[in-house]
């Protein structure tokens, strides 16, 4: 199978523990990187999967926002461009989807959702990552979810490392799963859409590097659930 991942945009050392994730499933499964630095829009067409990776803030006009808000650092549009016509190619030829932090947060304002701009301004406790040592926090996951039956779980402790948070849930999204102070951690399709698609605020693709925690399901067995989806139901644009 093969995985179209998003360049992070941040850095080679951040893109690669993507890639190291992927590649430690024990899965078969290669990967090409997608980027308008690249100008590969078209390599989504013979991917099985979409990976939305992390990286700097959404463009803050998309949902309503000022551009010159004080909080919103390092916007990219031309990659909010790109990915947001990856994002419409895989909803509509149901290509499974797993958007991670920024990921999670572009895909819910393309489909007309919005974020908090900064976290902190909006009253809640940081959620950053300041150093060496991520910051933990527990998540609390709705029963009968995807996320639920992907987990096998109802509560677990993730990293956390962002300033910015989804508000309003997009067109079809539904709430899946939440940090103890309320913020947004996790989403899904509402019933009805048969399209994989785990949208989640935290890094699954971090935790096992930066906490020794091989076997957390909300790292490992969201990543076993994406693989296995693509592996049982392996299909790619060109055979639409």
């Amino acid at each position: 199978m093969i995985i179209g991942v998003t360049d992070t945009m941040v850095s080679e050392d951040k893109f690669n523990y993507y890639i190291k994730w992927l590649e430690g499933s024990g899965m078969p499964v290669s990967w090409v990187k997608l980027s308008y630095k690249l100008d590969n829009l078209n390599a989504i067409s013979a991917c099985n999967g979409l990976l939305l990776t992390g990286g700097n803030d959404v463009d803050p006009s998309l949902y309503g926002i000022q551009a010159n808000h004080p909080k919103i650092k390092d916007v990219d549009i031309e990659r909010d461009n790109f990915e947001r016509k990856l994002i419409d190619k895989v909803l509509t030829n149901k290509i499974p989807t797993l958007a991670i932090c920024r990921g999670m947060q572009l895909v819910n304002v393309h489909l007309g959702g919005t974020l908090l701009p900064d976290i902190e301004d909006a009253g809640y406790k940081s959620h950053r990552t300041v150093g060496k040592v991520e910051t933990r926090h527990p998540v609390g996951i709705v029963r009968g979810s995807l996320m639920s039956d992907v987990t096998g779980t109802d509560s677990g402790n993730v990293n956390s490392s962002h300033h910015q948070a989804v508000d309003k849930p997009g067109h079809e999204l539904k709430v899946t799963a939440r940090a103890e102070d309320g913020i947004i951690e996790g989403m899904e399709f509402q019933s009805g859409n048969d399209l994989f698609l785990l949208l989640l605020q935290w890094h699954p693709e971090r935790m096992p590097e930066h906490t020794n925690e091989k076997d957390n399901p909300l790292s490992t067995a969201i990543l076993k659930k994406f693989l296995t989806n693509i592996s049982e139901n392996s299909t790619t644009l060109k055979d639409k």
